[in-house]
């Protein structure tokens, strides 16, 4: 009986000592922590096309998932074109995103492409939407999905340039008689397509339409930039890193 308990101490101390830290975050070049899979990854060292990024939301937001450290009404964007490299703000300002921008700009430029992080003078081309300031409230998701599928949503997302950036915008599901009268009559391309759009939403619709996977954590009225992030789709597991923070 002493030699069991002996031995259930041992492994007690043991487990403690390799376990990773109580923050559920991880180094992204660590391997040396291998007793369990981090919530979040911390670190990037590229950005790929399909990559999703995320600058967390404030609390009080009603109906939005918690996330520690959001900033007002929070950012999503999808990367068109990546980069690689060990500073995060090189990795965006070399990479290429495309977002519903809440900015006061034409309606050409509210959907629009531009480098994830650029100071230009010209407001046109300006963001700083993940700027240093937001360090630790970024997160980079990425799905585990065919090149195929990332092509379609990115597709989906870039036909939508000329529509409006609102926060009156609405999800889409199939089926609704009105939308596939639309359809129909050739005033929209497919029942996901829209007219007004916001960051998070963009994203959340073309991931739906394309794959059925609904990233919305908590499913409510809105999808916020909290909502993706805690969704489980984006869950590490031991052979895909699907959600780091920077």
């Amino acid at each position: 009986m002493k030699a069991i308990i002996i031995c259930i101490i041992c492994f007690i101390a043991a487990k403690s000592f390799n376990s990773c830290n109580n923050t559920g975050l991880k180094n992204d070049d660590d391997i040396s922590c291998t007793d369990t899979i981090p919530w979040s990854y911390e670190g990037i060292t590229e950005l790929k096309r399909g990559d999703i990024i995320i600058r967390a939301n404030s609390n009080f937001l009603p109906k939005t998932a918690y996330i520690e450290g959001g900033w007002d009404a929070g950012h999503a964007a999808i990367v068109t074109k990546g980069s690689s490299g060990k500073q995060p703000d090189s990795l965006l300002a070399n990479s290429l995103i495309f977002e519903s921008s809440a900015r006061d700009l034409p309606r050409e430029y509210q959907l629009r492409e531009t480098k994830g992080l650029d100071n230009s003078t010209n407001p046109l081309l300006y963001n700083n939407s993940f700027s240093p300031l937001y360090k630790g409230a970024r997160y980079r998701l990425r799905l585990d999905l065919p090149e195929r599928q990332i092509d379609s949503i990115i597709e989906f997302i870039v036909n939508q340039r000329g529509s409006y950036s609102s926060w009156n915008a609405i999800k889409r599901y199939p089926g609704n008689p009105e939308i596939d009268q639309m359809v129909k009559d050739g005033i929209r391309d497919n029942w996901a397509d829209n007219t007004h759009w916001y960051c998070s939403l963009l994203i959340w619709q073309a991931v739906f339409y394309i794959t059925g996977i609904d990233l919305d954590a908590n499913g409510g009225y809105f999808v916020y930039p909290n909502d993706l992030v805690s969704s489980e789709h984006f869950d590490n597991t031991i052979n895909h890193k699907g959600r780091a923070r920077f």
